[in-house]
C-alpha cells in the first residue's frame, strides 16, 4: 500500500524543517490522537545530518474488530527512525509499530520544498506492507490482511497530515 501526502505549511522552509526535526515532541499537544512523542535518541552525525529515534504514543485509539485478535491496546505506539539530511531538505524514515512489528513494514521519505519565501511544501512518500501468513487461515488471509492494513494505515497515514497541521498550529502559537 502506497502512502502519499503533499501539504503546504505557511512558514519558511528553514523554520519548518528545524521545527519538525528539533521540536517534534511539542507537536503532540496539537494532535488529539497522539498522547505524546518522546525522543529516545538523537545523534548529530555531522553539521548537516541528524539521526533521531522518536516514540509516538497513541491516545485512546479504538481498535477495529478485525484487528482485535492481533493488537494489544498497550502496544498502541510506533517508533520513528528518522535520518535528517539538511543538504537535501529531506528526512528518510522507517516506522516500527508496537504490535506485529515483525510483520508490518512502513518506510519512506519526507522532502521539504520552498514553495514561496513564506511557504513550505511537504512531500511525503512511502509504503506500508503487511504479512499475516501463518497467523490466519488461508481462506481469510486476504480479507484479514486488508482489514489490518487499513487499520494500520488509519493510524499512520492521517498522522502525516495531522502532523503538518500540528506543526502549523505550533508555529502559529510561537509567533504569538
Amino acid at each position: 500500500m502506497d502512502i502519499s501526502v503533499v501539504t503546504t505549511i505557511p512558514y519558511p522552509l528553514e523554520l519548518v524543517y528545524a521545527a519538525m526535526r528539533d521540536h517534534l515532541p511539542d507537536l503532540a499537544d496539537y494532535m488529539p490522537n497522539v498522547e505524546s512523542i518522546v525522543v529516545e535518541s538523537r545523534e548529530d552525525v555531522s553539521d548537516s545530518r541528524v539521526k533521531l529515534v522518536n516514540r509516538w504514543n497513541a491516545a485512546g485509539t479504538e481498535i477495529p474488530t478485525v484487528a482485535r485478535r492481533f493488537v494489544d491496546p498497550t502496544q498502541m505506539f510506533w517508533t520513528d527512525y528518522a535520518d535528517w539530511e539538511a543538504d537535501a531538505n529531506r528526512c528518510n524514515w522507517r516506522l516500527k509499530t508496537g504490535f506485529m512489528s515483525d510483520r508490518i513494514n512502513c518506510s519512506g521519505s519526507t522532502t521539504y520544498v520552498a514553495a514561496a519565501p513564506d511557504r513550505t511544501e511537504l512531500r511525503i512518500r512511502g509504503s506500508l506492507s503487511l504479512d499475516l501468513k501463518g497467523l490466519v487461515p488461508r481462506l481469510v488471509l486476504k480479507r484479514a490482511t486488508s482489514g489490518v492494513e487499513k487499520f494500520v494505515s488509519r493510524l499512520v497515514q492521517p498522522n502525516f497530515q495531522k502532523t503538518a497541521d500540528a506543526l502549523t498550529a505550533y508555529l502559529d502559537a510561537k509567533k504569538g
